[in-house]
């Protein structure tokens, strides 16, 4: 998870403990949050919750595409997680049935708007295309929307990162997910994510004001979803040993 705000009720729920972990991380300002989820009575869950933390120059949560990199390639270092998972608040557009707190989980693919790159091969590298978990059966069970993911390094747009976002088939744009979906592409780690809307794109295009005046909602609804995710996955170990990753 981005932003310490956004992790902080699951962790307080979860009664999550600071994790500390090996010394080659003490120059990082990442954090890991450690703890035991029991589900059914044989049943349990190990969750870490990490967050790349403040930016020790400028004091601000370390959001964008390399810390969620970096947090998500310590995760997989340090814990070895079944699946990654990346949760937090995104925008999205009101004419694909978005609103505010409304929580999505990933669909196909997540895809960079952001990385324009018009040379043979890299231009397929910058869009990305890292396919996510197949999470339909947790969407059905939960009544949750599935949507592709799009990431950049800005929250705010330009009419060129419409365009992309759109030939994408993406509805939540973001600025973490494809990163943490790379890091588990290379490592061979499972990854889906949720997110909940904090702005509508289409409606409301000022993303830095609408994403302040709803954070505290969408970060309701994250919690609550995501709480619910984690019970179903106690309740049924099979979605952690059947999963499917979509090939796109």
């Amino acid at each position: 998870m981005a932003m310490e705000a956004e992790a902080q009720g699951l962790i307080d729920v979860l009664g999550l403990e600071p994790f500390v972990p090996r010394p080659f991380y003490e120059r990082l300002p990442l954090k890991f949050y450690y703890g035991i989820y029991q589900g059914r009575p044989e049943a349990f869950l190990e969750i870490t919750i990490t967050v790349p933390g403040k930016d020790p120059r400028y004091q601000v949560d370390s959001i964008g595409t390399e810390p969620a990199a970096v947090a998500a390639f310590a995760t997989v270092m340090e814990f070895q997680p079944d699946i990654l998972v990346s949760a937090g608040t995104a925008g999205s557009f009101a004419k694909h049935g978005a609103s505010i707190g409304k929580v999505y989980l990933s669909d196909s693919a997540f895809y960079f708007h952001d990385h324009r790159i018009p040379l043979p091969g890299w231009d397929m590298f910058g869009k990305g295309a890292y396919p996510s978990l197949d999470v339909r059966h947790l969407a059905h069970e939960l009544g949750l929307s599935l949507g592709n993911i799009s990431s950049g390094n800005a929250l705010d747009f330009t009419e060129q990162e419409l365009v992309a976002i759109a030939a994408h088939g993406a509805i939540v744009k973001e600025m973490e997910a494809t990163a943490v979906a790379w890091v588990g592409y290379i490592t061979g780690t499972p990854v889906f994510a949720i997110k909940s809307v904090t702005d509508l794109i289409d409606t409301h295009p000022d993303s830095p004001s609408e994403f302040a005046r709803n954070f505290v909602a969408a970060v309701v609804s994250l919690t609550e979803k995501t709480l619910a995710i984690i019970d179903t996955f106690a309740r049924d170990e099979k979605i952690l040993v059947e999963h499917q990753t979509k090939e796109v």
